[in-house]
């Protein structure tokens, strides 16, 4: 690949993929099991976007409720990305950044179909 292509973020789009999928596996399963902070119940990482250098990635979550999340994002990255570092052997870890996933305002947004009601 050629340098220039490099440098506009042109690479190998399965490997990115790969990674991108490998990554968000690997925080679900971490807050799931690991992170025990009572803010971060039931958020569930929806997509992982990579940059093209592989230097920054954007975590996009669902969850209940309105709460702002950031604050308890904030103090649980740095244990995260030095496990994704770890747990997927990656030399250089991308830093994370977490943002919620638009569509799960829309869907709480919708109120419920009661039961018994079509």
């Amino acid at each position: 690949m050629s340098k220039a292509r490099r440098e506009r973020g042109g690479g190998d789009g399965a490997r990115t993929l790969r990674l991108q999928e490998l990554i968000r596996e690997e925080v679900n399963y971490l807050l799931r099991n690991e992170v025990r902070d009572p803010r971060l119940d039931g958020v569930e990482i929806t997509m992982v976007e990579l940059s093209g250098d592989a230097s920054r990635a954007r975590l996009w979550f669902t969850c209940e409720g309105d709460e702002d999340r950031a604050p308890a994002f904030e103090r649980v990255a740095g244990f995260i990305r030095t496990s994704i570092a770890d747990n997927l052997g990656l030399k250089r870890t991308p830093e994370l950044r977490f943002r919620r996933d638009p569509t799960s305002r829309e869907f709480s947004a919708l109120s419920p179909i009661s039961p018994g009601r079509t």
